[in-house]
């Protein structure tokens, strides 16, 4: 037999310990008999257990969790009690989205829901989201990667999963997708998934895939992304159909101006006048842009991108040009790359933040005549290589950091760029460089530096513009260019405009006069800028980076588009609960825990014959396999008729009133049991349903026909093996759907005495 133990006190919340009878020694507890204490003792303790009560739609660990008690990020773990099996957090940047996915978790958990929990991230966000967990919510999970699984492995049983070795794995979305590893965590049953930056789950891509396969035949899913729908309905469609078992995403969508923080940012654009070489270099890229555009463009979808990939390159900067047209010289006359071979990495820290071109795109020809190609090619790198002596764009961000004085972020879309910054501004600052090249602990350790005062200025890639907190002593961000895809830019102001920035937050973000970059994307982030502030950051105008490619090298006015509104889910109940919440924390300050006796107050007098003592009691609702579904406090109030005239008799009454309890509430104990029971049915039904659907899915998925080998039995082997996953899978499915289960008919309410006291009128 198993029985599974829940720390509850404040010593050992979040612990859990299961025993196996009769190999571990299991024994009940006998409850200390009422101990008599002052009045103000035993209101005290009164006051914890009202306040420690764990209604069966509120929440049971936000108070002891190192959280602020914010309303709207209680709602979707309220709404997940109430019965939303998909949850999609869609908040603007910087408003908790990792702490609300905690709350999911932890409600869940400390309901005996979710057992086992697997969190995908981004490479770069792994260590950040266990830092999370652990120090908000006193969680310890196991972070995984290639080594981690490596060295898991000789400690573990000959055949074991590794994926089944801890209660919460965090791994990158970039590792659980390779087929490998992916047919290993299909095989390990979790009962949440949580995946950070969805937006990146793409149709037809291979994290949308394995995210789709995993959230299917998991109980509860939760997505989150600042930036869920980038203008594409087929994508967005497609992402909030991940893991759909039947069921409707609840989906949570929320600015700063929703939750009464308004708009502590100001955005500035910052013209920069090109030196003649840098004009004569951007004009000639606009022009052989241009022609790919009208060109083979208008019926290749590659000869497009790579328009759109030099063009945007040159308004980085000389040396990204000049070491992208060099490599596109290269592959288009059939010589090999002269790309520097990339640092051997893990395989699971794959990142395409950095704008690195595959040599396959690079390599595709723009114009119809080649020849001319090339020499337009040489012609060009040789005027970068020329204009790379007088950066105009770096020399301003030099002049920007020396008069600020105070720690700035720098973004740039590539890492050319990024290189040519850390050459020009070595030597005035501690430079800290964050790309997709750098191994993951490599990146938090100079995220760990920049926060606490070890760098001043922070260069970086949009590697870090997803899920990073910058906002510790950082307010400044600095664009070298202003990216065709505005998403990036607000995720890249997001790393410092978050909850807890205490100053105003600015944005620079630098343009070259005169040059695309100005006629057009300057306008067009002015005209969505403007929609943002019209429509109080309720919407935003929205543009892709097609419509911006289209404007700016097809001469086409980009068509006007406002991003569709998100109807968010609302969760009424959030406000209460939240105040709630707050006279918990505050109660349990004061009062400290709750005392394992019940304590009693006698009256004034020794004999008072028309005393009132209040009797207050807990209600503790077990569910069908024994874990509490719901407590709260009740009292009675009893007239004394003869009371008590010394302290032995007061002692001897109040031990009878306690062994007598069960029968002189047996009402309010069934009553409350149906309560609790009518309470959770929206979560046992929707939970319940999700659950059948998930396990009919999974038996249909994994039959197939068995064709016996003539020679051995590797294919029944194999069959068996497959069966064995699909039965264990299957299996904990149905624990889940059983710990759904409402408690046996006739099972009431536990009560507890807790204090008794003589009222005073």
């Amino acid at each position: 037999m198993l029985v599974t133990l829940d720390g509850v006190e404040h010593a050992n919340a979040g612990v859990r310990f299961t025993l196996i009878a009769p190999f571990d020694t299991i024994a009940t507890v006998a409850l200390k008999k009422p101990r008599r204490r002052k009045r103000d003792s035993t209101l005290r303790a009164a006051l914890a257990a009202i306040a420690g009560a764990r209604p069966a739609r509120g929440m049971w660990t936000v108070a002891k969790a190192r959280v602020d008690l914010l309303a709207y990020q209680l709602e979707p773990a309220l709404a997940v009690l109430g019965g939303a099996t998909r949850v999609l957090l869609a908040d603007g940047v910087g408003l908790g989205k990792t702490i609300q996915a905690g709350l999911i978790l932890c409600e869940l958990r400390a309901r005996g829901l979710v057992d086992r929990a697997l969190i995908l991230t981004p490479a770069g966000l792994r260590d950040a989201w266990a830092a999370e967990l652990r120090e908000r919510f006193g969680l310890q999970p196991a972070v995984f990667d290639q080594s981690a699984i490596a060295n898991q492995l000789p400690g573990l049983p000959v055949g074991f999963n590794p994926w089944m070795a801890h209660a919460i794995v965090i791994a990158s979305i970039d590792l659980v997708k390779r087929p490998e590893v992916l047919a290993a965590v299909e095989q390990a049953p979790f009962d949440l998934l949580i995946a950070d930056e969805a937006h990146h789950l793409t149709p037809g891509s291979d994290r949308g895939s394995a995210v789709d396969r995993l959230a299917s035949r998991t109980p509860w899913v939760v997505l989150a992304s600042a930036t869920p729908h980038s203008g594409d309905q087929a994508a967005f469609d497609y992402l909030t159909r991940l893991g759909e078992c039947g069921d409707r995403i609840a989906i949570f969508r929320r600015t700063r101006a929703d939750v009464g923080l308004g708009s502590g940012r100001r955005v500035h654009l910052l013209p920069v006048t090109p030196s003649s070489l840098e004009m004569r270099m951007l004009s000639g890229v606009e022009s052989y842009a241009r022609a790919i555009w009208l060109g083979r463009g208008r019926h290749d979808r590659g000869a497009r991108l790579v328009a759109i990939l030099v063009a945007r390159r040159a308004a980085s900067s000389a040396m990204a040009l000049e070491r992208t047209l060099t490599r596109r010289l290269h592959l288009i006359s059939g010589r090999h790359d002269p790309a520097p071979a990339q640092q051997a990495l893990p395989w699971d820290d794959a990142d395409e933040a950095d704008g690195d071109a595959p040599a396959e795109l690079l390599g595709l020809a723009g114009l119809d005549d080649g020849a001319r190609e090339i020499r337009l090619l040489e012609d060009l790198i040789a005027v970068a290589a020329a204009a790379r002596s007088s950066p105009t764009k770096i020399i301003r961000v030099a002049r920007l950091i020396d008069r600020v004085r105070e720690p700035v972020l720098v973004f740039t879309e590539y890492r050319d760029t990024l290189d040519a910054l850390t050459e020009a501004l070595c030597g005035t600052r501690k430079i800290g460089a964050l790309h997709g090249g750098l191994p993951a602990a490599m990146r938090a350790r100079i995220v760990r530096e920049f926060n606490h005062g070890g760098l001043d200025l922070l260069i970086a890639t949009d590697t870090a513009g997803e899920g990073l907190n910058l906002h510790h002593r950082c307010r400044l961000v600095i664009d070298v260019e202003l990216p065709w895809n505005p998403v990036r830019l607000e995720q890249r102001i997001g790393r410092v405009d978050r909850l807890g920035q205490q100053r105003r937050v600015h944005a620079i973000r630098l343009l070259h006069r005169g040059t695309v970059e100005d006629t057009v994307l300057a306008h067009l982030e002015r005209r969505r800028l403007r929609a943002g502030a019209a429509l109080n950051l309720t919407t935003e105008e929205w543009l892709n980076e097609d419509d911006i490619a289209a404007a700016a090298l097809g001469l086409v006015e980009p068509p006007q588009r406002i991003r569709p509104l998100l109807t968010s889910v609302t969760v009424g109940a959030a406000g209460a609960e939240a105040q709630r919440l707050v006279r918990q924390r505050d109660v349990a300050s004061r009062c400290g825990a709750r005392p394992d006796r019940a304590l009693w107050s006698p009256t004034r007098h020794r004999f008072n014959a028309s005393a009132e003592m209040v009797v207050l009691y807990t209600l503790q609702q077990p569910g069908s396999q024994g874990r509490i579904a719901g407590a709260a406090c009740r009292a009675l109030l009893i007239q004394m008729r003869g009371g008590p005239a010394t302290r032995r008799d007061w002692q001897a009454w109040v031990n009878q009133l306690d062994e007598q309890l069960e029968s002189l509430i047996a009402t309010a104990s069934i009553s409350y049991a149906r309560d609790v029971a009518a309470q959770l049915d929206p979560l046992r039904v929707s939970a319940g349903g999700r659950i059948d659907t998930a396990r009919d899915r999974l038996r249909r998925s994994w039959l197939s026909e068995l064709q016996a080998s003539l020679f051995d039995g590797r294919a029944e082997r194999l069959a068996a093996a497959r069966q064995q996953a699909l039965d264990r899978l299957d299996a904990a499915l149905l624990r889940r759907a059983l710990s759904l289960t409402p408690a046996l008919p006739g099972v009431a309410a536990r009560p507890r005495l807790i204090a008794v006291w003589p009222l005073e009128r």
